[in-house]
């Protein structure tokens, strides 16, 4: 009589050949399934954008406190108009000598004495400085603050340090 281990790798090599051949024949038959294209939507043109002039707001920006609309009229206030447009950032008094910096809209720097023509300073104090021209045209400034720079802590960021006793 036969053992069932001694059937056991009859059936496996059996089990072995007939999945081989399983698989042998089945590559044959296999198909990809047809593609499936997305249902998407219709594609819609979006309209041009509007066109935006920004030159104003390049000249002038949003933040400056002296932002007012200018005049383009005036042909003879040249000076004048530079000084309405110009941020008062600094005047330096000594005794009776006053000295006004002013920054234009395009950055650089206008100094203003007591004694410069056409335009001179007239007055300040101390939040408002009138300037005036040959020709007793009055222009007055503010004076703007800017932000000065943060203040250090203290102590350097990191472990604190203990006492040389302990």
């Amino acid at each position: 009589m036969t053992k069932q281990w001694q059937l056991a790798p009859w059936f496996a090599v059996a089990a072995l050949a007939g999945s081989a051949w399983w698989w042998q024949s089945g590559k044959d038959a296999w198909r990809a399934p047809p593609a499936r294209m997305p249902e998407l939507p219709a594609v819609v043109e979006l309209p041009a954008p509007p066109v935006f002039q920004a030159r104003q707001a390049l000249e002038r920006p949003p933040l400056w406190a002296s932002r007012r609309p200018t005049d383009a009229g005036d042909p003879k206030g040249g000076l004048a108009q530079e000084l309405t447009e110009s941020r008062l950032t600094a005047v330096f008094t000594s005794g009776k000598d006053q000295l006004a910096i002013l920054q234009r809209k395009d950055g650089s720097t206008l100094k203003l004495g007591a004694d410069s023509k056409p335009w001179r300073i007239e007055s300040f104090d101390g939040r408002k400085a009138v300037f005036v021209s040959a020709d007793q045209q009055r222009v007055e400034r503010l004076l703007e603050h800017a932000p000065g720079p943060e203040p250090k802590s203290a102590q350097p960021l990191g472990r604190p340090r203990l006492p040389a006793g302990q």
